[in-house]
């Protein structure tokens, strides 16, 4: 792929935010800091509708929700259960599409964005409604291929997580892109991949999904390639890395209002998954 000139401007920014490369000794003690339990103590196939599951978030009243990989359907999942609550779509007929991540804001707005970065507004429907939205342009179509979107509210803006990104030099990093309701995401934070890989104990770390813990302010941050979960603190540190073994394919990580982590993985030829990690001790 040609490389811009707006590419290079945003390389540029993101390497100078970079820093020093995080200490991979430090990430690797650090296992053992994690908020959540080592196992999950829930477990619980979803239905049918749901096998090709993506991202999550949770509503501002606590309620879980999902969305559809290829087709613009949100889902309210009963989180204690595993069943689905009600559904209902963006427009008619239902949007078509790569989506890729789910958040919701504090004024009950809910977002999802695309591969590319198209991000799209909308409300809460009733059981089986088809909703309107409204389509934003986040600028980084041409940057990487997002995967995970998060609200951010210390910062009043949407986090994206990049899975792959697109200039050559950027390959071994892991970018996340703050977006400010307006014009094009700015660079955010920034990890060193291959040691994230080496501190999960996993040999690619390519985010799927990403979430902010409210209790502690911790960025949590899926890889779903080579499954593994990492916690990163507000100065954006690593300061905690696990990889997932129960966990053939984490596509969606979310912060439960009680404190504790729920991910769901993507059911490929069988049924999808969510399970539930209780808060540590």
């Amino acid at each position: 792929m040609r490389t811009t000139i707006r590419q290079v401007v945003l390389i540029a920014a993101v390497l100078a935010a970079c820093g020093e490369p995080p200490n991979v000794e430090a990430q690797q003690t650090a296992r053992s800091a994690s908020l959540f339990a080592a196992a999950p103590t829930d477990q619980w196939r979803l239905p049918a509708q749901l096998r090709e599951i993506s991202g999550m978030a949770v509503s501002p009243d606590g309620r879980l929700f999902a969305h559809d990989d290829e087709r613009a359907v949100i889902y309210e999942i009963d989180a204690a259960r595993g069943g689905v609550v009600k559904t209902f779509a963006l427009g008619s007929p239902v949007l078509q599409g790569d989506f890729e991540g789910l958040a919701i804001a504090p004024d009950g707005h809910f977002w999802m964005t695309t591969s590319t970065g198209e991000l799209y507004r909308f409300r809460e429907g009733a059981d089986g409604a088809q909703v309107s939205y409204e389509t934003f342009d986040g600028g980084l179509r041409e940057v990487c291929e997002i995967e995970g979107l998060a609200y951010l509210p210390a910062e009043e803006s949407l986090i994206l997580a990049c899975k792959q990104n697109h200039a050559r030099g950027m390959r071994n990093v892991v970018s996340l892109y703050r977006w400010r309701f307006q014009g094009a995401a700015e660079p955010w934070r920034s990890l060193n991949e291959r040691q994230v890989a080496a501190a999960t104990g996993v040999e690619d770390f390519r985010p799927s999904s990403l979430d902010i813990d409210p209790q502690s302010g911790r960025l949590l941050l899926l890889s779903a390639r080579d499954s593994a979960l990492v916690e990163i603190d507000a100065d954006g540190r690593v300061v905690a890395a696990r990889a997932l073994r129960r966990h053939p394919q984490p596509e969606g990580v979310a912060a439960l209002p009680d404190g504790s982590l729920v991910i769901a993985d993507e059911g490929g030829r069988g049924a999808a998954l969510l399970s539930r990690y209780a808060r540590a001790p």
